[in-house]
């Protein structure tokens, strides 16, 4: 009897150690399949970048199939070395998920587009802003200019800008929508994040930096997210009412979605499609459209650099032709010189013929340069041009400082809100030569 209850214990020992193999040898399969790299990899992500990321927004991309790839330079993680970097790191798991973030002490300009249009309607491949973030977000990745007070330390020159830029790439989002906007804030989360923890270690002084919530797609047309709360009643001041001179109906605008106290750009159209305007065609030099834009610090030595490379700034190429022409007009038939003037001829490869007005205030503290122009509508054959007289002209240039002192003193408008004082005219440009 106890012979069969020992090769019965023998049975059941040998089954069991059967089972244990084959179960040891699919835990083994699995771990070998997925790469066993996970909690190394989580745990690089926190270290990585001098710890600069964020790792409760970029913890969702690590993979486990193969050690993550990290690749990382600049002054922050060895302050001897030869870099214009503060700080320059990628990290990747494979599977197309990465993140990649470069930080540099500005020394020269932004380089992304200033222009008053380009802030309103970035056009392709600036497809997000954040709220409260001076930036953008593009095919790029995101972008944003952080102001570090107490100075940052730049190879040529100590500088209190710092620019940011942070690409995140999800390989399972798709081209949803949705996934798409959901980099886009993963994007400036990180850019944000690697800023705060910039300005901290260079103890510069000033408040961090939120981390937004949420992006908002620009408007490029009437009905955009850009049309509503604050960035389009930023701009509600412009309107025939406010501004005599502009085409009478009404008028659609659009701001920029930054919400930023270190620039602010309004835009506006008389609007074609309203139903005020039904039937209505404006006739030539009547002012169909405007611009109005403010930039501080760096941003306006860059806005001001890319409008001088086009020569359209003040004493730029046209020379005593910028200023406002005071002679008496003669009457209102700009065919032909008058004694005391001159007759232009704009010519029709001109896209958008406009006269500027440019400014020059102290607002939160920094220099900001304060830009406002009208467009007036034409329609030129090709290959001809149409005459532009002084009298006109001389109409151009008051709407255009009417203009300004709307835009300066709207309430609720960016200039009131940044307290801007000392304001100095620099001039007007007169963009169809």
């Amino acid at each position: 009897m106890g012979g069969l209850t020992d090769r019965t214990w023998l049975r059941y020992a040998i089954l069991f150690a059967l089972i244990t193999a084959l179960v040891t040898g699919a835990v083994l399969a699995i771990g070998n399949k997925g790469g066993g790299h996970l909690a190394a990899n989580r745990d690089q992500l926190r270290k990585a970048c001098d710890g600069a990321l964020p790792y409760g927004d970029l913890e969702r991309l690590v993979r486990d199939a193969r050690p993550g790839e990290l690749r990382q330079h600049g002054t922050m993680l060895a302050p001897g070395q030869d870099s214009r970097s503060l700080l320059d790191c990628s990290l990747s798991w494979g599977g197309g998920n990465e993140v990649a973030v470069h930080a540099e002490a500005l020394v020269s300009d932004v380089p992304q587009g200033m222009e008053t249009r380009q802030l309103v309607n970035p056009g392709p491949g600036g497809t997000f802003t954040a709220p409260g973030t001076t930036g953008r977000y593009g095919a790029r990745g995101a972008w944003l200019v952080a102001d570090c007070r107490g100075g940052l330390n730049g190879r040529v020159r100590p500088t209190t800008d710092l620019y940011v830029t942070a690409k995140v790439t999800d390989g399972s989002a798709g081209a949803a929508a949705g996934a798409d906007r959901r980099t886009a804030l993963t994007g400036f989360r990180t850019a944000v994040h690697v800023a705060n923890a910039i300005t901290r270690a260079q103890r510069c002084g000033g408040p961090p930096l939120d981390p937004p919530s949420q992006v908002v797609a620009p408007a490029a047309d009437r009905g955009g997210e850009g049309m509503a709360g604050p960035a389009s009643r930023r701009c509600d001041w412009i309107s025939p009412s406010s501004v005599p001179g502009l085409r009478s109906g009404a008028w659609a605008t659009r701001g920029d979605a930054q919400n930023s106290t270190a620039l602010s750009a309004c835009v506006g159209d008389w609007d074609a499609g309203a139903r005020h305007n039904a039937g209505e065609t404006p006739r030539d030099w009547q002012i169909t459209g405007v611009e109005a834009a403010s930039w501080t610090g760096v941003l306006g030595r860059s806005a001001y650099d890319s409008y001088e490379r086009e020569g359209h700034v003040p004493g730029w190429g046209a020379g005593e032709e910028n200023g406002l022409a005071e002679a008496e007009p003669l009457g209102t038939d700009d065919t032909e010189p008058d004694p005391g003037g001159r007759v232009d001829r704009v010519p029709s490869y001109l896209t958008h013929p406009q006269l500027a007005l440019w400014a020059q205030s102290v607002c939160g503290g920094k220099v900001t340069y304060h830009r406002v122009s009208v467009l007036p509508r034409l329609h030129i054959p090709d290959g001809e041009t149409v005459p532009l007289g002084p009298a006109r002209r001389a109409a151009l240039a008051g709407t255009a400082h009417t203009l300004l002192a709307r835009y300066l003193g709207a309430e609720g408008g960016w200039p009131k809100a940044a307290g801007c004082r000392d304001t100095k005219v620099l001039g007007e440009v007169e963009e169809w030569h």
